[in-house]
């Protein structure tokens, strides 16, 4: 897919380089001080046309692990076969678990770069490296960011959600072999991908969640923090739009405790 590097949204804030700081607080309290950086968007319009943007945006946890899932080279398994991530475009029929081949509404992205690098909470990607969760599971190595989920299936599950399966955060599976946390030495582009409700698609052969903002997201945060995270969804006029959260999130120590049978 391709960007136009001069394409900017009108977010209300200022537009700021990656590197500059922007105003960003509630009103009426002291304002703190949030680096800016450019997301690239690319979403289907009512009307089935793909459309680009690229939006200046504060660089904010709950703004970035809404376009980090993947990095560049992930191999997407689409109606008409696998399809690398950075390729895809808005409207393109990808496999899902749960509904068959549906089309991708959203496409979310930026460069990690080397600033981001020499933090650990921002600049750490997991390699899945090849079979970690069995024969071509995944099929080949994978990056993922820290927020990135996969299914995974126990029975433990139905005590806590009903049913036998969750999300599951993949650093949860951390164990310096098959999964391993690393800063990359050169900066590297990372992707999401969204549809109008949440879906299960596969990526190397690993099953991960599509984007979605979660149940409470809407109540975590304040109005300008999810102002500016809407801005990245122009299909979207409120969280709504991703429908509800039909499977649910385990955290990582949940993941270890069903694990190891406690």
């Amino acid at each position: 897919m391709t960007y136009s590097p001069n394409s900017f949204s009108d977010i209300g804030l200022p537009k700021t380089g990656p590197a500059q700081r922007i105003d960003f607080g509630a009103t009426g309290r002291q304002r703190t001080r949030a680096m800016a950086r450019p997301y690239d968007v690319a979403w289907l319009t009512p009307d089935n046309r793909a459309r680009y943007d690229t939006v200046n945006a504060p660089a904010l946890p709950v703004i970035e692990s809404a376009c980090a899932n993947m990095a560049r080279g992930a191999v997407v398994e689409t109606e008409d076969g696998p399809v690398a991530v950075e390729d895809l475009i808005p409207g393109m029929r990808l496999m899902t678990s749960e509904y068959g081949p549906i089309p991708l509404q959203w496409i979310g992205s930026y460069e990690m770069s080397m600033r981001d690098a020499q933090t650990a909470d921002r600049g750490t990607l997991f390699r899945v490296t090849a079979d970690a969760f069995g024969l071509a599971k995944p099929s080949a190595d994978l990056l993922l960011a820290p927020r990135s989920h996969i299914l995974y299936r126990h029975s433990k599950c139905r005590a806590l959600f009903g049913a036998d399966l969750a999300f599951a955060p993949i650093r949860a599976f951390e164990d310096g072999v098959s999964v391993f946390s690393i800063q990359p030495a050169s900066p590297i582009a990372v992707f999401n991908l969204g549809f109008d409700r949440q879906a299960t698609i596969k990526v190397n052969g690993i099953e991960l969640e599509s984007f979605h903002p979660g149940p409470y997201a809407g109540s975590l945060h304040d109005d300008e923090v999810l102002s500016a995270l809407l801005r990245l969804f122009p299909q979207a006029r409120n969280l709504d739009f991703f429908g509800p959260q039909l499977i649910n999130r385990l955290t990582a120590f949940e993941v270890r405790a069903l694990r190891e049978g406690t």
